[in-house]
């Protein structure tokens, strides 16, 4: 039989190893985590980035699970994905794919409007502030806000990221060959930077 006082040490004691144990655990857990917050989701960016335009139908797929509309001489495909779509480590919505005569043309990542900041980003860490043709989008009643339009050209491939994409809830980083991102690209410098526009 255990004297009261007894009884209080093994009580302390046990809870001092549970205690150790729980961050022993924790921290060889941190340890293991990968940085910068990483879902264990592959990053699409790795197999469809920007330096993979020109890049074979098949190559790509070998890559990445695509789901793609009938066959044709332009092909439109959708990145497939059971859980989050991870690009250049933002979580995004959508990301589609357009393939010209069997070869890449053209990326359209669609993303959430507050992962606007995290791409941008990404963005101007890999390739410099880029071409800034922001503008003050003509909201009605609740009066003007700017909206961010960014424009790069990475050797043969163009890039624009569009805060507002069309919608107010939505935003896109559409990137692909010259001739292909020849009419976004012109209407992202049809204005002046800061100028008045609708969405």
């Amino acid at each position: 039989m255990l004297l009261p006082g007894h009884r209080e040490e093994r009580i302390v004691t046990r809870r001092a190893r549970f205690n150790f144990c729980a961050l022993r655990v924790l921290f060889c857990a941190t340890l293991l985590a990968p940085a910068g917050g990483y879902s264990g989701e592959p990053d699409v960016w790795d197999r469809l980035g920007p330096e993979r335009i020109g890049a074979g139908f098949d190559d790509v797929a070998q890559r990445i699970a695509l789901r793609c509309g009938a066959e044709a001489a332009r092909r439109v495909c959708s990145v497939s994905s059971p859980t989050s779509i991870v690009f250049a480590d933002v979580t995004v919505v959508r990301i589609e794919a357009v393939f010209g005569d069997s070869r890449l043309e053209q990326v359209r990542v669609t993303l959430g409007i507050k992962q606007y900041a995290n791409l941008f980003r990404v963005l101007t860490a890999r390739y410099g502030e880029g071409d800034d043709r922001s503008f003050n989008a003509i909201a009605g009643m609740g009066g003007d806000f700017a909206a961010g339009v960014h424009v790069w050209r990475v050797a043969a491939v163009s890039l624009v990221l569009e805060q507002y994409a069309g919608k107010i809830d939505r935003s896109a980083l559409t990137y692909g060959s010259a001739s292909s991102m020849a009419d976004l690209v012109r209407k992202a410098n049809s204005y002046a930077r800061g100028a008045r526009r609708d969405l």
